[in-house]
């Protein structure tokens, strides 16, 4: 398989090309900036209402009365989750994540162990899928 350059296929014509705008080097599609940025949330929608929603069931007529609670507080949650993405993104329009603003605003051990979280979240992210698909 080939993997396309940034600019194009020949290295030597893009040489001899003016650079790119470089605004327009960070642009993502939408179908690319979800596949790129969107492992967090698509994995927690994916398991965690399911696990949820198997656990009410599990605990009879009385659990399921606790359905709607829990979806209101479900998107509620996720209400103030994407408020506070907005505020990182209006703060760091050039990026930053949580091992950007824990450096700048907690210092270097802070934004350590932000990075560690991030990595384990992810191997955790993908052992889950894995697991689902074997099950």
């Amino acid at each position: 398989m080939r993997i396309p350059l940034v600019r194009g296929d020949d290295p030597e014509k893009d040489a001899a090309e003016e650079p790119p705008d470089p605004g327009e080097r960070h642009r993502l599609s939408v179908v690319g900036g979800l596949a790129a940025l969107s492992l967090d949330a698509m994995a927690s929608v994916a398991y965690g209402p399911e696990a949820i929603v198997l656990v009410l069931a599990l605990a009879g007529g009385a659990g399921m009365g606790f359905t709607l609670p829990v979806t209101l507080t479900i998107a509620a949650l996720l209400t103030v989750l994407t408020l506070s993405y907005r505020q990182v993104i209006a703060a760091f329009p050039e990026g930053g994540g949580a091992y950007g603003v824990a450096g700048r605003y907690l210092g270097r051990r802070a934004s350590l162990v932000a990075a560690a979280s991030l990595i384990i979240d992810y191997v955790l992210n993908v052992a889950v899928s894995v697991a689902g698909q074997a099950g």
